[in-house]
């Protein structure tokens, strides 16, 4: 929220209803941003590759975590935290 509050171009934030019920997980003491555009790669893998937004982060990892116990498939698993899918109309001036 920090960082679309402080960004010169509109910025839209969703969220998911089901994050308010989610586990609690560690924040930061004090102010912090997220740069957009910047993903964050939330478990290491070798063999595939998933890509999650908002919940379906949490049930990715959990599917990752049961093939790699269950099937011995590493599954990476890459949280995008920010898309721009207007980046390339924006005006570069």
């Amino acid at each position: 929220m920090a960082t679309a509050i402080r960004e010169d171009n509109p910025v839209i934030i969703t969220e998911h209803k089901l994050h308010y019920l989610a586990n609690p997980s560690p924040v930061p003491e004090g102010a912090y941003t997220i740069p957009l555009g910047r993903a964050r790669i939330r478990r290491p893998g070798t063999d595939a590759t998933v890509v999650a937004t908002l919940v379906m982060v949490e049930r990715a990892l959990q599917a990752a975590e049961l093939l790699e116990r269950d099937e011995g498939i590493s599954v990476e698993v890459i949280d995008p935290r920010s898309t721009r899918p207007l980046a390339a109309v924006r005006n570069p001036g």
